[in-house]
């Protein structure tokens, strides 16, 4: 009866708790992993704006109010406004290449109508247009000008929302569109909290100026959300102010934008005022900077071809005698 008692025992199966507490524990030799932490991409981002902030205010030792300014002028001045110079003299290329390109359209619209004449207008407006583009890519490639230069202006719209995320998490608002994007790659809000905790700035709260003292809080008297509405208005009118007619395809977009600008009042009136400053002045020296240009390098408008030395018929048939 023991034995068999015994050997009944050891058949029967130990419980699960028991099993569990010997797999665990391992001996002191073997090394523990854990999942390394994901990239804080937020963080990567704002770091080095945060830092050019930073020393600004400490170089200067001027306030906050004063110090945001400054931190816009160098970053238009430092990285925007070799963009703009590049950008200008690709322009005034294609300024100085549209008489030969208006020169090749008698040629294609030839070779156009002998290609796809029988398909019909449709037909031939494409082929003109393709052929055009086409000629206008092969000239401005022999001449050092590109397109796609005209935009890079647009890189200038990472930089700055970088500006406005970093001024956002150092007055201690709630997350923004960086902020977002950010938490929607690491699967928390626990990234741009924590992030957020590290940059929060106390100056803040009492170097601000005029009838803003508090950087971390809205205007209390929305003036500045109503000036940077004016500011965008303002922009808008110089960029439409030009000599050339507009295309469709333009009023359309300075329409939308007007009605954007109209709008970023009301929608702005509870940003804390860092940012709005911020915004301001980058737009003020943008509109500076663009005025600069068309004194210093302008795009001279198109006019049609003035011989090098009169004809003199007119003279001659005046001075004729009778």
């Amino acid at each position: 009866m023991p034995i068999f008692a015994h050997s009944s025992s050891l058949l029967r199966p130990s419980p699960p708790a028991k099993l569990l507490h010997a797999f665990v524990q391992l001996p002191s030799s073997c090394h523990a992993f854990h999942a390394s932490p994901k990239p804080q991409f937020l963080d990567t981002i704002i770091a080095p704006t945060h830092a050019l902030f930073e020393g600004i205010h400490s170089f200067t030792g001027l306030p906050w109010v004063y110090s945001i300014p400054l931190a816009a002028l160098a970053i238009r001045s430092v990285i925007m406004l070799p963009v703009s110079i590049h950008t200008r003299r690709n322009l005034q290329k294609q300024a100085e290449l549209a008489p030969v390109l208006h020169a090749w359209n008698s040629l294609l619209r030839q070779a156009a109508m002998k290609e796809a004449g029988h398909l019909g207008p449709i037909a031939t407006q494409a082929a003109l247009a393709k052929k055009a583009r086409k000629k206008r890519n092969e000239i401005y490639a022999r001449h050092g000008c590109r397109t796609i230069s005209n935009y890079l202006p647009i890189l200038s719209l990472p930089v700055f929302l970088a500006a406005v995320e970093c001024l956002r998490m150092m007055s201690g608002y709630h997350s923004g569109l960086l902020g977002m994007m950010a938490s929607s790659i690491a699967g928390t809000d626990e990234v741009a909290t924590d992030v957020t905790s590290i940059y929060l700035e106390p100056g803040f709260a009492s170097e601000g100026g005029l009838w803003f003292p508090d950087l971390t809080k809205a205007d209390p008297e929305l003036r500045l959300p109503f000036m940077l509405s004016g500011v965008m208005l303002l922009s808008i009118g110089k960029s439409s102010s030009t000599n050339q007619e507009p295309t469709i395809w333009q009023k359309r977009l300075r329409r939308s934008l007007g009605v954007m600008a109209l709008a970023a009042g009301p929608l702005l009136i509870h940003v804390p005022s860092s940012m709005l400053v911020y915004w301001i002045s980058s737009s003020l020296l943008a509109q500076g900077q663009a005025l600069v240009l068309d004194r210093l390098m302008p795009v001279k408008p198109i006019g049609p071809c003035k011989p090098r030395r009169p004809l003199g018929i007119g003279r001659t048939l005046e001075n004729r005698k009778p």
